[in-house]
């Protein structure tokens, strides 16, 4: 369905927006000074009107992902420091694990004078 809305709505625009690009190929200077239009103060060398609109088009996508990506720093602080902290807790997690393991088979040899926890005691019935 999203393929079907796609194409019915952004291809005729892309046409139109294509058909708009190739009949203004006229030369057009900028002028970015509103009080003298006539001999402008300011102004930029006449390109293609399209040249200009395609080049606002790109400047504003790439301002607004620009301000997308700063608008999102906190968010990436935040993930390095869950990910630096994931890191110390598998560090701390191999080390306790490795302690554990080392204590276990410690208690599991026959020489150790130490019982295993999971092994409880037998009681020997005596009699009098």
């Amino acid at each position: 369905m999203s393929k079907w809305l796609f194409r019915i709505v952004w291809i005729p625009i892309l046409i139109v927006a294509v058909l708009f690009l190739v009949a203004n190929r006229t030369l057009v200077p900028i002028s970015l000074d509103p009080f003298r239009p006539d001999n402008p103060a300011l102004s930029t060398p006449a390109l293609p009107l399209w040249f200009w609109l395609m080049g606002m088009l790109f400047l504003g996508v790439a301002l607004g992902a620009a301000g997308q990506w700063l608008s999102g720093r906190e968010t990436r602080a935040q993930a390095r420091d869950n990910r630096r902290e994931l890191r110390a807790a598998k560090k701390e997690l191999a080390a306790v694990t490795a302690r554990y393991e080392t204590a276990r088979d410690q208690t599991k040899r026959p020489d150790s004078a130490v019982p295993d926890p999971a092994d409880p005691p037998k009681l020997e019935a005596t009699s009098i």
